[in-house]
């Protein structure tokens, strides 16, 4: 039991150190929008705007994204850049 246990918590681990936003793997991966861009088959403005936050790319282009990442981006990370991007806009807002 204990083992499983232990097991499931290094899998959750790996699971959490594998996830990163798209801006996060296009420059680990040693990318930058337009050479990602390029290599994905789309505008580089398109990638600059889904690793900024601005937008969420369609559901085709996000399913693509996790097959060319291998799942390193998720749907939780194109939501979390977005998500961080309007706290940051409202913050400046009260400001």
């Amino acid at each position: 039991m204990f083992s499983q246990h232990l097991m499931c918590l290094h899998l959750f681990y790996f699971v959490i150190q594998i996830s990163m936003t798209l801006k996060e793997y296009i420059r680990k991966n040693g990318y930058n929008h337009k050479s990602f861009a390029r290599e994905f088959g789309t505008h580089y403005r398109n990638v600059e705007s889904w690793a900024k936050g601005d937008r969420l790319p369609r559901w085709k282009d996000a399913e693509r994204i996790f097959i060319f990442t291998d799942n390193q981006v998720t749907g939780s990370d194109l939501y979390a850049e977005q998500i961080s991007r309007q706290k940051t806009i409202l913050q400046r807002n009260e400001v």
